[in-house]
């Protein structure tokens, strides 16, 4: 397992770019209202330089339509494949990637479905440097799990809640458990009575193993976005990736998949690509505020006299 050195911002403000050709009207106007830091000028240039990239975006759906689903795979190569094998006996990585059959394949990163709008590019920067920091080892950066080291913040914001804030937005609540009370778990703090059962509510960041769904013959990325278009910028056309089978969208897949429905990246004929992140007649650049990711975890007691 490798270390990945954390993200720091610098500022209070953050480039974007962002895929407006694929966005109705509405969701731009909203878009800009509630992200754009920058002038009301340059978003009155935006907006009226938007019907030209929709309709270059509805050409490209014309022109296009079915290349998500002639996306090229291929074995890992003979040295990466039993280093990637490995990953099958580690139980964190078992429980990650339980929920549907699943290999490791190389894709072809163009044809991969988008389901996030914008490109976070000092992020970007970033993740350049993280790649030759790892000795531009593919599959190290894409399949192995990281240790992701960017600080976490927490404090009690109520007499029943924690509140966790980090800069990198992967933080999430990973799930609570139950185990029998040892006093070693507890150094810092002694409840009073007598401990029996400790409940744990864990906060952490999510798998950074780089994810996609097979759906038919197209493939939607699940996670690995900004690491991808960090390799694709560098002229890397195929990555490593953690391939899972669906055979039931419907079924299997939520209702939205990052920032887009389920239904427009399954069954739309050329949905957005990533790919489509590097043409310039689809994509403007905005100034958005810096923010931080807040998780608040909190809990209740109910205690009854019930039947035995």
């Amino acid at each position: 397992m490798g270390t990945e050195t954390g993200f720091a911002p610098l500022g209070n403000v953050r480039r974007l770019l962002y895929m407006y050709g694929t966005v109705t009207q509405i969701e731009l106007k909203n878009f800009l209202e509630f992200n754009s830091v920058d002038s009301d000028l340059k978003k009155s240039e935006i907006k009226a330089s938007w019907a030209a990239a929709a309709r270059h975006f509805d050409e490209l759906r014309r022109t296009e339509s079915g290349v998500p689903d002639a996306i090229a795979t291929r074995p890992l190569p003979e040295e990466n494949a039993h280093r990637a094998e490995t990953l099958r006996h580690d139980p964190l990585f078992v429980r990650t990637f339980s929920d549907y059959p699943y290999s490791f394949e190389e894709v072809e990163v163009d044809k991969l479905v988008a389901c996030q709008r914008a490109v976070h590019l000092d992020y970007i920067s970033h993740l350049t440097s993280e790649y030759e920091r790892r000795g531009r080892d593919l599959l190290d950066y894409c399949v192995i799990p990281g240790e992701d080291t960017t600080p976490v913040n927490v404090g009690r914001t109520a007499p029943n809640a924690f509140t966790a804030s980090s800069e990198n937005p992967g933080l999430r609540f990973l799930g609570a458990y139950e185990e029998p009370y040892r006093q070693e778990l507890l150094q810092a703090q002694t409840p009073g009575g007598q401990p029996v059962r400790l409940i744990a509510l864990v906060l952490g960041y999510a798998s950074s193993t780089m994810n996609v769904y097979r759906v038919r013959k197209r493939i939607i990325l699940a996670n690995g976005f900004h690491r991808l278009y960090a390799l694709r910028q560098l002229g890397i056309t195929h990555a490593p990736v953690v391939v899972q089978d669906i055979t039931h969208p419907k079924l299997e897949l939520p209702p939205q998949i990052a920032e887009l429905p389920r239904d427009y990246l399954v069954e739309d004929p050329r949905p957005a690509l990533l790919n489509d992140f590097f043409d310039k007649q689809l994509t403007c650049e905005i100034t958005q505020q810096g923010f931080l990711k807040a998780v608040q975890v909190g809990w209740g007691v109910n205690e009854n006299m019930v039947p035995r």
